[in-house]
């Protein structure tokens, strides 16, 4: 069964210990893969993390004139590869959901690959394994489809355009106040 990065930016507290433990994951170099958004700037601290939506197509892989991002057996989306990109960014531009970025001195895209050198392994990622409030998990597919105690995201609609993710979003509770009070 495939395991799925699943945020619940509910829970976030924007202390970017996820983008921290990312940019010490082996192979990194120091660029965090993820990132942490302000979701309403100037009326709200709420935060979320932002990583790559890791689609079961990927517009990133499918605009590279050079093939140089490749999608694992398991569905894993992963960075260019260092020998392959030539920085043309065209994955940036393909990106419906702005993920991927070019290191400009490297002439290099970078985005989440889901720490495939720990997820490869059975370990989480390394954003799941710092995060202090479990707002990213790494879990069955299966399970945070159909038995979490909210409704999740992973389909999403650009103009005539379905676009399927392995990353899943737990849906805030519509009946829920900004103040976290239930409506009557």
């Amino acid at each position: 069964m495939a395991k799925v990065l699943y945020i619940d930016f509910e829970r976030c507290i924007g202390c970017r210990a996820c983008m921290i433990g990312c940019e010490e994951c082996s192979g990194h170099d120091h660029l965090s893969r993820m990132f942490v958004d302000e979701l309403n700037p100037g009326e709200s601290v709420a935060t979320s993390p932002t990583p790559c939506m890791h689609c079961v197509t990927p517009a990133c892989a499918e605009s590279c004139p050079v093939g140089a991002i490749q999608v694992t057996s398991d569905g894993t989306v992963l960075s260019a590869s260092h020998e392959k990109c030539i920085a043309c960014k065209n994955c940036t531009y393909a990106c419906p959901f702005g993920i991927p970025k070019v290191d400009e001195q490297r002439n290099l895209m970078y985005k989440c690959d889901l720490c495939y050198d720990r997820t490869s392994k059975g370990r989480p990622p390394m954003c799941v394994s710092v995060c202090p409030t479990d707002t990213i998990l790494f879990l069955e597919e299966e399970e945070v489809k159909t038995k979490m105690n909210k409704e999740v995201q992973y389909k999403w609609n650009f103009y005539d355009t379905e676009i399927e993710t392995r990353t899943v979003i737990g849906l805030p509770d519509t009946r829920t106040h900004r103040f976290g009070f239930h409506e009557s």
